[in-house]
């Protein structure tokens, strides 16, 4: 599950000198900065820019024209030029606040993280109370992973501003990152009060919820973010895994195929779907996705095993050990795949190298309690009791509630003349429940 990312770089007010004016003086520095002024009101920025220039270019030390052609430039997200104007006037007023405020800000747009926290530093040392300049902070420590800093930052921001409409859904993202998912939903249900139309923040929130296993609320929580935005191909994806987590197959199809729709190379829903067709049966659909997502990704661990798996249960055994064998190639360290691929060769006939699979997961796991029994089971096969009757000893030490293991290590047993201690493992099966065991009593233990 990933959260979304993309947070925002608030400037709640942005001011600009509009006080008196001397334009009647005849000064033409004055006429010029009230046109800009003018253009500005009217988001005529670039109007604005060409006004102040000439207000400046008429009276060149004219702070306040530098100043408002900076802001005009903001607005444009003309954020080099726009510091270069604020760098003016912080050089006649080095504590000129929304100065250092507005540049911090174009610092961070430009990803210039460490500038633009001095600047936002600054201010704070000004005005501690200025929740424009400690919300920013905390993006800019945030957008450095210093979550921590982040966090406390935004904690003062809603002090001072309780109704901030971001900074409690960039506070939740920060504990998400420490692993504080309980603070991190509250957070996200405060922003949605806060901001009930944020699209974003109910992505995250069902998310959070996924990861806290909260999988009916996860699914509520994609279902508002559909609601705000019928195309988000992640609110799909999401509710298709809370589907696949609540056993809603169906549904989980649908979502999965609706964000294929939207955005076809979505490999992520290929994989999940296939999960889903797994789980009703619909194997050949399983196959296809699961064939899909590897073209992507040829060589993505968990999705091979599936597939392997599903080619095992499908009987196309020679399609399984070669899919293993790929695998393995790339982790040789898979005990898993070694006993998919020992099962597929002990279908095929290949016993030697099917006991070569299962032993060499074994070694990487000695309790592997699949692999005991296959092998013990392919021992039984070949007929040499000895080693079956140790491999289903072994898997008893492991877990003694198995009637099935009782069951194979009395029939080895049986089969190498041990019939007393064959008939107390039948003995012991049928107290487990077998059914078998019961029938071989009767033929062997009288």
């Amino acid at each position: 599950m990933r959260l979304y990312k993309t947070f925002p770089q608030v400037l709640f007010i942005i001011f600009i000198y509009s006080g008196a004016l001397w334009a009647s003086s005849g000064d033409p520095a004055d006429t010029y900065f009230a046109e800009g002024l003018e253009f500005f009101r009217n988001r005529q920025f670039s109007k604005a820019i060409t006004a102040y220039s000439k207000a400046i270019a008429a009276r060149p030390g004219f702070t306040k024209a530098y100043y408002n052609r900076g802001t005009a430039r903001l607005n444009l997200n003309q954020y080099t030029e726009a510091i270069s104007d604020y760098s003016r006037v912080l050089d006649s007023e080095p504590e000129h606040l929304k100065a250092h405020l507005y540049r911090g800000f174009c610092h961070l747009k430009q990803k210039r993280y460490q500038i633009a926290q001095a600047d936002f530093d600054a201010v704070i040392t000004q005005d501690a109370t200025n929740t424009d300049a400690l919300f920013n902070r905390g993006v800019v420590l945030m957008k450095q992973e210093l979550f921590s800093a982040a966090i406390s930052d935004f904690n003062q921001t809603v002090r001072f501003q309780p109704e901030h409409r971001e900074a409690y859904f960039c506070r939740g993202y920060c504990y998400s990152q420490i692993e504080d998912l309980p603070q991190a939903l509250a957070d996200y249900n405060q922003q949605i009060r806060v901001n009930p139309a944020h699209t974003h923040v109910y992505l995250n929130k069902a998310n959070t919820e996924m990861r806290l296993e909260m999988y009916q609320e996860a699914r509520l929580s994609y279902h508002k973010v559909l609601t705000l935005e019928p195309d988000n191909v992640d609110a799909y994806h999401g509710r298709g895994l809370a589907h696949l987590q609540l056993q809603q197959f169906e549904q989980s199809i649908y979502d999965f195929s609706e964000a294929i729709r939207l955005q076809p190379d979505f490999m992520s829903s290929y994989k999940n779907r296939a999960l889903a067709y797994i789980e009703l049966q619909r194997k050949s659909d399983a196959l296809q996705d699961l064939e899909q997502y590897l073209k992507h990704d040829p060589y993505d661990k968990q999705t091979l095993l599936t597939l392997g798996r599903l080619q095992n249960e499908m009987e196309e055994y020679a399609k399984a050990e070669r899919t293993m064998t790929r695998l393995l190639n790339d982790h040789p360290e898979e005990e898993q795949a070694y006993l998919l691929r020992g099962f597929a060769n002990q279908k095929t006939g290949h016993h030697r190298q099917a006991l070569e699979d299962f032993s060499t997961a074994l070694n990487l796991k000695p309790d592997h309690e699949n692999a005991l029994f296959n092998r013990g089971n392919l021992y039984f096969e070949l007929g040499e009791w000895q080693n079956s009757i140790k491999d289903f000893g072994d898997l008893i030490r492991i877990n003694n509630s198995n009637d099935a293991s009782y069951l194979m290590r009395a029939k080895a047993r049986i089969n190498a003349s041990e019939v007393a201690d064959g008939c107390l493992d039948l003995k012991k099966a049928r107290s487990l429940g077998s059914e078998k065991a019961k029938e071989l009593l009767i033929r062997y233990c009288k």
